[in-house]
């Protein structure tokens, strides 16, 4: 990126202006050609309302165009979404499985020791117990 003297952004905001002129010139020539069209029965009222008309047809017409695309758009994503995600389910499912198990065996592999030594106390214990009541 060189910018010599900041003149990118120059560059940008003078094509920003005469894009934004030249679309003015651009519609002010559809609105003074559709106005020179209206016949000569008509008052400047009612060819502005007929231009609004059509403007407002071709507005619409966009809008249908966008919002189609937008909607494929999203069918398109639903179908990528639902052939990539479900493996993943699948895949983080069985994983989650796996992790279920091992923690379970780890579990259990911890304890195995900690119960053995709890019940050589328990018999200690009542060993002792045993061998204190037959003296007294």
């Amino acid at each position: 990126m060189d910018h010599e003297n900041g003149s990118e952004p120059s560059k940008a905001k003078l094509y920003a202006i005469l894009g934004s002129a030249g679309a003015l010139i651009l519609f002010g020539l559809i609105v003074w050609g559709l106005f020179v069209l209206g016949g000569e029965d008509q008052s400047a009222l009612e060819r502005f309302r007929d231009i609004a008309i059509i403007f407002i047809v071709l507005l619409f017409a966009v809008v249908v165009i966008l919002l189609a695309g937008i909607t494929a758009a999203l069918v398109f994503l639903t179908i990528q979404l639902k052939d990539r995600v479900i493996p993943l389910l699948e895949e983080l499912t069985g994983t989650a499985k796996q992790v279920r198990g091992t923690a379970q065996f780890m579990t259990e592999e911890a304890v195995k020791p900690i119960i053995a030594v709890a019940g050589g106390l328990a018999r200690f214990r009542s060993m002792t117990r045993s061998v204190a009541n037959r003296k007294r």
